[in-house]
């Protein structure tokens, strides 16, 4: 996935989990899911409080995932 702001996103399924990795040094987090085509994850660091958790929505017939923690601007969408 690719986003203009972000760059790209990359979502990998590893023995039944889910993986998503970010950002010029290729951070990591698993994800859990949460409800029908929404997945969670906790972020990690200085911007996050501790025990927060973010929706990761996939739209398969946009072909597209938007990320909670970084769509409070409108920004957080990736697509194919």
């Amino acid at each position: 996935y690719l986003n203009p702001y972000y760059g790209p996103l990359q979502i990998t399924a590893t023995g039944g989990t889910l993986t998503m990795t970010a950002g010029p040094k290729a951070v990591s987090w698993p994800l859990t899911h949460w409800d029908g085509n929404t997945f969670a994850f906790a972020p990690e660091g200085e911007n996050a409080n501790p025990g927060s958790r973010f929706a990761v929505a996939f739209d398969p017939e946009a072909g597209s995932v938007t990320v909670e923690y970084w769509d409070e601007s409108g920004l957080g969408t990736f697509t194919r």
